[in-house]
């Protein structure tokens, strides 16, 4: 189908990006802040959680927050990491949209959220954003029973870039034997900083090829881009994975990476479901309040952490066996 027509009137404002951007503090502060301006217009807010609680995780230079949200049935609950998007360098747990995320899938996925504000490029470049988010599975380990938590219960999911981290994050764990999440949720997924692949150029789009250059070379900071903790989809094995759900907009560069991983995937045996979000463009998923169909991409994104979520309270899913072994 065509881009849903409720997007073409915002065609002028789909601006790019330079090759490189001067003041990427600045940039940021401008984004982060036309995003929560925009909020009403394009995005319906969460519902109401009964506990909410910045906590700290990590110590000195490494130091990160993170927002946890409880919901209101009785525990203890799985828990699901959430990372948001921005290209590595824009974007926070504490925008708008990240609190609406994470508010809607506590209560309709009934577990607790935890929404990590990992650590931006270009002060801190690749690979600080996959540490962040490992040392937030550890700390969940070690606050299981403080949060009310289901022990070795964890799923992780992440948009866009945060989806890059979290890609990489699992294949981290998997290479240390480790099998902490049970699940992970890819949301229109950047795979492949190497740019080996073949995509479009996509200058009609919201997010443009050259606009994913500018953010990886920021993000990568003269790191490898074929390192699969960069490029998740370069890795040469993909046995051992948690399972997956990847979803990819009809109209977006990025379509390719996931869809490719998810064949991928498949192919080492690591059960996998792709959703299309037909009409979509890169950003548009978000825009629950302007198209249906990102409500419907909602939907179909948190019954699938609702099954995941189920799977573990009934002891069919994957656990978290070092957590468990700590606690024996």
């Amino acid at each position: 189908m065509p881009i849903d027509p409720a997007l073409i009137p915002l065609r002028p404002s789909w601006t790019h990006l330079p090759a490189t951007i001067d003041d990427p503090l600045q940039f940021r502060e401008s984004v982060d802040r036309a995003s929560d301006e925009g909020f009403d217009q394009f995005t319906l807010p969460g519902p109401t959680v009964p506990k909410r609680k910045v906590v700290q995780i990590g110590s000195g230079d490494e130091m990160f927050s993170a927002i946890v949200y409880w919901p209101a049935t009785e525990g203890p609950h799985p828990v699901h990491l959430f990372l948001h998007g921005g290209g590595w360098s824009i974007g926070s747990a504490f925008s708008r949209d990240s609190e609406a995320v994470s508010r809607h899938r506590a209560v309709q996925a009934n577990c607790i959220v935890v929404n990590v504000d990992y650590r931006k490029a270009p002060e801190h470049p690749y690979p600080a954003p996959v540490h962040d988010l490992l040392a937030a599975i550890d700390w969940l380990a070690e606050h299981c029973t403080e949060l009310g938590a289901l022990p070795g219960a964890i799923t992780v999911g992440g948009q866009s870039s945060g989806a890059n981290i979290v890609a990489a994050a699992t294949l981290a764990l998997r290479n240390e034997g480790r099998i902490d999440v049970s699940h992970q949720i890819l949301e229109v997924p950047v795979l492949d900083l190497s740019h080996a692949i073949p995509r479009e150029q996509g200058d009609e789009l919201p997010l443009s090829l050259s606009d994913v250059y500018t953010f990886s070379a920021m993000y990568l900071n003269g790191s490898d881009p074929n390192d699969p903790l960069a490029s998740p989809l370069l890795a040469t094995d993909l046995q051992g994975l948690p399972p997956a759900y990847i979803a990819v907009a009809e109209y977006d560069v990025l379509r390719i990476d996931g869809e490719q991983y998810a064949a991928r995937l498949r192919t080492a045996g690591v059960e996998t479901r792709l959703y299309l979000g037909r009409g979509h463009v890169h950003m548009s998923p978000s825009m629950t309040r302007l198209l249906p169909s990102a409500r419907d991409w909602q939907a179909a994104t948190t019954q699938e952490l609702l099954r995941a979520n189920t799977a573990l309270q009934d002891g069919t899913g994957r656990l978290l066996s070092n957590t468990i072994q700590s606690l024996a």
